[in-house]
C-alpha cells in the first residue's frame, strides 16, 4: 500500500467521481489532476445525491468566499427538495456553526476564536510540550511504535479535551467515537450520538452549579445572543464542534507527516540541522497531503464556476486536495519545498469566512510533534512494508497502521507514569 498514487491504472471513463470510493483513496491526486489538466475543473457526478466537484485552487477559494451564492447551512429547501451541509453527503448531525450562514456563523464565530487564536496558543505551548512529551514517554523506552495508534490517535484529543476543559478520563473514550465517525465505520452514528448526548449532560451540569471550565465553554455558557442565553443544546452542540474539529485531521496529518519524511531523509535532516524551518516544512506537508478530502456548500443563487451553470439547490464539492497541488498556484507542486515563499496558502485549513477556527493549535500540534521527533527518535524508521492507508477516505485522508522501530531513549516528564496528565489549573 506504499505510494499507491503512483498507480498508473485509470478508472474506467464512465466511472463517475466519489470521494468515498476506494480507487478515489488510492489515486485521489491522480484523479484531480485529470481533472485540472483535462479541460474538466468542474465535473458533475451522480453519486450521493447528485454533485459537482471542483477542482482549481481560483475556483475553490472564490466558493469559499462568496456565502452569497454558496451556503454551509443544512436544511436549505429549494422546490420542496432539503439539502445543505459542509459534507457531502450530509452527516447525521449539524456540525456547529461549520454549518451556519452569515450573520449567525459570525456571531458564535466570534465568541468562540480568542479562545483559539495565535496568542491563546502561545500561551498554551508549555502545556502543549509537557502532553507531546507525555504521549511520547509512554513508548520512547520500547523502540519501537505505531505512529498512528500510540501517537497520532491519542496526541489531538488529549490536546482538545484539556483544552477545553472536558474530562480528561473520558480522552480515549471521545477519541474512538470521532475515529469511527471519520471513517464511517459500522456503529459509528450511535457512538457519535452518544459523544453529542454527553457533552448536553455536561454542559447542563455546568450551567446548575454556574461553573463551567475556564477557557471557551465558559464564554459560549455565559454569552447572550440577541439579549438572551445561548441555549444548552446550542452550546453543547458548539462544544461537540470543536471537539471533533481538533482530533482526526490532525490525527491523520501525524501520520502523513512521519511517513513523508520516512521517505525523504535529505528532508529530515534538513529539519534536524535547522528546526526553525519545521513550521514552513508543516505548511509544505499541509499542502501535499491535505488531511481533510473536502468541503461542501450549497448553490443559493445562480453562479458560474469554470464555465459550469450552476443553479439554486445545487451541491458542490470543493476538492481541497486538487486545489493545494494546482500547478498554477504552486509550481512544481508534488514536491515539498522549504523555501517555497506561499506555502501558507494552501486551503487545508479553509478559507474565508469558514477558515477552521482551530488553525493555529493543529498547526502548533504538528510543528511540537515534529520538533519532539526529530529531537527524541532522530533516527526513527518506518516498516514500509506494513504500512496500511485508509481503505476509504470520505472525511480524512491518512494512514491506519504506521509501524516504527527507533533506538529507545529516556522518559522527560517525571513522575506522571502512566498516569494521565494532571488537568490544567484554573
Amino acid at each position: 500500500m506504499i505510494d499507491r498514487s503512483a498507480d498508473p491504472i485509470a478508472p474506467p471513463e464512465d466511472e463517475p467521481f466519489d470521494h468515498h470510493a476506494p480507487d478515489f483513496a488510492a489515486r485521489w491526486p491522480e484523479i484531480y489532476r485529470d481533472m485540472r489538466e483535462g479541460g474538466c475543473p468542474v465535473v458533475h457526478s451522480p453519486r450521493h445525491g447528485g454533485f459537482h466537484a471542483v477542482a482549481a485552487y481560483e475556483d475553490i477559494r472564490r466558493v469559499l468566499q462568496e456565502p452569497q451564492h454558496f451556503a454551509s447551512g443544512r436544511e436549505l429547501e429549494f422546490d420542496g427538495v432539503v439539502v445543505g451541509g459542509a459534507t457531502v453527503p450530509v452527516t447525521a448531525s449539524r456540525l456547529g456553526m461549520m454549518e451556519m450562514d452569515p450573520p449567525q456563523s459570525l456571531v458564535y464565530r466570534r465568541l468562540i476564536a480568542p479562545h483559539f487564536s495565535a496568542r491563546t496558543v502561545r500561551e498554551y505551548q508549555p502545556r502543549l510540550d509537557t502532553i507531546v512529551d507525555w504521549v511520547l514517554d509512554r513508548v520512547i523506552t520500547s523502540g519501537r511504535m505505531d505512529v498512528v495508534a500510540d501517537l497520532g490517535a491519542m496526541l489531538p484529543p488529549l490536546v482538545i479535551v484539556d483544552l477545553l476543559g472536558l474530562p480528561m478520563d473520558r480522552w480515549e473514550h471521545y477519541a474512538h467515537a470521532l475515529h469511527q465517525g471519520a471513517s464511517h465505520q459500522k456503529g459509528s452514528a450511535r457512538a457519535i450520538i452518544a459523544v453529542m448526548r454527553e457533552m448536553r449532560e455536561l454542559v447542563g451540569a455546568w450551567r446548575a452549579a454556574d461553573s463551567g471550565p475556564p477557557g471557551v465553554c465558559t464564554a459560549l455558557l455565559d454569552a447572550e445572543v440577541d439579549g438572551a442565553p445561548i441555549n444548552d443544546d446550542l452550546v453543547a452542540e458548539l462544544v461537540f464542534m470543536l471537539l471533533t474539529g481538533g482530533v482526526d485531521t490532525t490525527t491523520a496529518q501525524i501520520s502523513n507527516t512521519v511517513v513523508h519524511l520516512d521517505a525523504d531523509p535529505q528532508l529530515r535532516q534538513r529539519l534536524i540541522d535547522d528546526p526553525e524551518v519545521i513550521g514552513t516544512v508543516i505548511d509544505e506537508l499541509l499542502r501535499l497531503h491535505t488531511p481533510g478530502t473536502g468541503a461542501a456548500r450549497t448553490v443559493v443563487a445562480p453562479a458560474e464556476v469554470a464555465g459550469a451553470s450552476l443553479v439554486p439547490g445545487d451541491r458542490v464539492f470543493l476538492g481541497i486536495g486538487s486545489g493545494n497541488r494546482d500547478e498554477g498556484v504552486f509550481p512544481d507542486a508534488d514536491r515539498v519545498d522549504p523555501n517555497r515563499p506561499n506555502s501558507h496558502q494552501h486551503l487545508s485549513f479553509g478559507y474565508g469566512i469558514h477558515r477552521c477556527v482551530g488553525a493555529y493549535l493543529a498547526k502548533a500540534e504538528l510543528v511540537t510533534v515534529t520538533r519532539a521527533l526529530l529531537e527524541r527518535m532522530p533516527d526513527l524508521a518506518v516498516d514500509r512494508a506494513a504500512l496500511e492507508h485508509r481503505p476509504t477516505i470520505p472525511l480524512v485522508n491518512g494512514w491506519t497502521r504506521v509501524p516504527v522501530t527507533f533506538t529507545p531513549g529516556p522518559r522527560r516528564v517525571a513522575g506522571l507514569d502512566d498516569a494521565l496528565p494532571v488537568p490544567r489549573s484554573a
